[in-house]
């Protein structure tokens, strides 16, 4: 009994007290407000009813915040409905939409989910992520309310070695065992871990060349994972089990879940790099580079047979190296021998040493975890069979995909069609109407717009970097982009021409909130603020969550004027500033003016001191707040106001100087000058005018 007791006692002495010292920590300094909410959907409160919104700190505990990866804004009501069909995507990029959000598949499954069941409400939040990996799907998943009607929809895969904790990743270090990830992970949430990682980052700062930036791919084209390295088998362990346990986290739910094959492009697609044996000698390596000139010439004469012999004497010597089989799925194609080309072309995609795209197997092991849930509350919606039956006889290319991974309009209406049967089988096994066609829905997304031109220029920037460049098709590629740009922009026409389009697509009374804000943006280009104003409205009745649109609709009201009719707006705005310090003060700034402009300075200063108080780190409009309280004040008289805004004012600028702010906000004397004149403080503000930014420490 003595020999129990004192066990109880070293364990209670080793862990009991250690946890409970970091329990009162951690509830210490949520209290304190350090630290941030570190799941994917946070919950707040507008106007007396709760709603779920994106947390843009979720990803910071993968990625950098200096990386500015975010999740797509959406808003949605927190209390369960009946009435509601609720659909979750979960993914990376190329669920997302990349590059046009607006046209991604997710749209295209809400319009056929609506024109299919016309008396329930469709709601489709897309959760997808840049470079996310099934590490981040998993966490995802835990955040994802549970709701009658709820469905989840998982493609994903492209991003497990590229993606965190992947061995060709950039900022974090592989790891072997899932278990300790999903520790770290679990430690990196805690207010704790956050309050520690800011102390080192303010004993160590860095400048802004030091400060991590998104590049795109090229940030990972330094690690290279050939077939044979053996963290490949970890990274397909740690994919599988993490699929089958966020199935299993979404299901414990009660949410029914559609699990996704991924498709690639393989066809147009050539490889990003390729290794050849380490051992090959100078004259082996002669003979492959002369196999593969001939090749290629043997290309431009059209004698694919030729071509193919020479090939698969530089296989014989390499028999590994990626662009070869890709260069024979080409040759292969040529002659109609398409079993043949398709081997090649997927040999190719295994064997690329930048593993950017979801290879053979990432995809057998998703259809080893749909095996395992065969029950009423999943579907395995095979994507990846899908792209090949539509692309035959040859392979998935730029007819479904538009590079490596994201999809063109036509892959993201397959990708759509195949998840609507599915969720719609469940829904209402009775229906038998068709889906709307790729046409129709092109029609009702507003497919091709001026975003869409954008999105193609943004993607022939991408091209034109590693590891684009690399690839053997390089140049096609540019020419392919250049081309789809060019066909779009001239599908698009003229801005009349767009606006003649939604216009008739707002009369048939089938417009989303979406058109309308197209349409809203649209006029304000052409000059038309009434009209902006009218579609602004529409999008807001529709979905009222839509803070650019509050914010839009505001600028117009005080624009003519009208400062009252503003206000709404604004107070509303705030609620979608998702924990942007800038766009929150600037919206409280514009408060505070509207407030001014229509009567009522007593609001206006509660707005410009909450400003100050909430957002002291935005120097220029905490200035500006304080430049209006002391205009104000010496406008109205209130000789003690001025004085003690202007103390405040002083220690504000005093604490920016002791902390080495002069040299990153180089004007603060010339706005301390301003103010302190417009209280008639010349002397002080002469010497505020006089003071200078001590030079940088070489």
């Amino acid at each position: 009994m003595a020999l129990f007791k004192n066990l109880l006692f070293y364990l209670i002495a080793l862990i009991g007290v250690p946890a409970a010292f970091f329990i009162i920590v951690e509830q210490g300094l949520k209290f304190a407000g350090i630290g941030a909410p570190q799941d994917f959907f946070k919950i707040l409160n507008i106007n007396g009813q709760d709603y779920y919104q994106d947390n843009p700190a979720f990803i910071h505990q993968f990625y950098p915040a200096s990386l500015g990866i975010t999740p797509i804004e959406n808003t949605f009501s927190a209390l369960p409905d009946d009435q509601t069909i609720r659909v979750f995507i979960l993914g990376g990029s190329a669920a997302r939409g990349f590059p046009n959000l607006n046209h991604g598949f997710s749209r295209h499954l809400e319009i056929l989910l609506e024109q299919a069941l016309p008396t329930k409400k469709i709601d489709v939040i897309n959760t997808a992520m840049t470079s996310v990996n099934s590490h981040v799907i998993y966490d995802v998943a835990k955040s994802i309310p549970a709701g009658p009607s709820t469905f989840a929809i998982i493609l994903v895969g492209n991003n497990e070695v590229v993606g965190p904790y992947g061995p060709g990743t950039f900022n974090q270090t592989f790891l072997s065992n899932l278990s300790i990830i999903r520790l770290i992970q679990a430690i990196k949430r805690t207010r704790v871990w956050q309050a520690a990682n800011v102390l080192v980052g303010n004993l160590n700062p860095k400048n802004d060349k030091e400060t991590l930036r998104w590049r795109g791919m090229q940030m990972f084209t330094d690690n290279n994972v050939a077939f044979d390295d053996p963290r490949l088998e970890t990274v397909y362990e740690h994919y599988e089990n993490n699929l089958f346990d966020t199935v299993s986290r979404l299901q414990d739910k009660g949410i029914h879940v559609l699990l996704s094959s991924v498709p690639v492009n393989l066809r147009d697609s050539a490889p990003f790099s390729s290794q050849h044996p380490p051992e090959l000698s100078d004259d082996a390596l002669n003979t492959l580079n002369r196999q593969h000139q001939y090749s290629a010439a043997r290309f431009k004469d059209q004698r694919f047979q030729d071509a193919v012999n020479a090939l698969n004497a530089a296989k014989a010597i390499a028999p590994n190296h990626a662009d070869t089989h890709y260069q024979l799925g080409i040759a292969f194609e040529h002659l109609g021998q398409n079993a043949e080309s398709a081997e090649h072309f997927q040999q190719a995609l295994d064997l690329d040493t930048l593993r950017f795209r979801a290879d053979t197997q990432i995809n057998t092991r998703i259809r080893r975890v749909a095996e395992q849930f065969n029950d009423t509350a999943f579907n395995f919606v095979d994507s990846e069979t899908a792209f090949k039956r539509a692309s035959q006889p040859k392979q998935p290319g730029w007819n479904l995909l538009l590079e490596h991974v994201h999809y063109s309009f036509e892959g993201n209406y397959l990708l759509a069609a195949g998840f609507a049967e599915a969720i719609l089988e469940t829904v209402d096994a009775s229906s038998q109407s068709a889906l709307l066609p790729a046409q129709e829905i092109a029609h009702r997304i507003g497919y091709p717009n001026f975003t869409t031109i954008d999105a193609m220029g943004r993607l022939l920037d991408m091209v034109q970097t590693p590891p684009f460049t690399g690839q053997s098709n390089y140049v096609a590629l540019v020419d392919f982009i250049n081309g789809t740009g060019a066909a779009r922009a001239k599908q698009v026409g003229s801005t009349q021409d767009v606006i003649k389009r939604r216009k008739a697509l707002v009369a048939t009374g089938r417009a989303d909130w979406q058109i309308h804000y197209e349409l809203a943006e649209l006029f304000r280009h052409e000059q038309d603020p009434e009209s902006a104003l009218h579609h602004f409205r529409q999008v807001i009745q529709e979905y009222p969550h839509h803070g650019s649109s509050h914010l839009k609709l505001a600028e117009i009201h005080q624009a003519f004027g009208r400062f009252k009719a503003a206000i709404p707006h604004l107070e509303q705005a705030l609620n979608y500033t998702r924990d942007d310090h800038t766009l929150q003060a600037q919206t409280l700034g514009a408060l505070a003016s509207a407030h001014l402009k229509a009567g009522d300075p007593s609001k206006a200063k509660r707005r410009l001191l909450e400003l100050i108080d909430a957002h002291s780190d935005e120097i220029e409009l905490t200035l500006k707040a304080y430049g209006t309280l002391v205009k104000r004040a010496v406008e109205e008289g209130a000789a003690r106001d001025v004085n003690q805004h202007l103390r405040d004012l002083e220690d504000y600028a005093q604490t920016l100087v002791r902390s080495n702010q002069l040299e990153q906000y180089p004007l603060l004397p010339r706005r301390m000058a301003q103010i302190l004149s417009l209280a008639g403080r010349h002397a002080e503000a002469r010497q505020w005018a006089q003071l200078q930014p001590k030079p940088a420490e070489s």
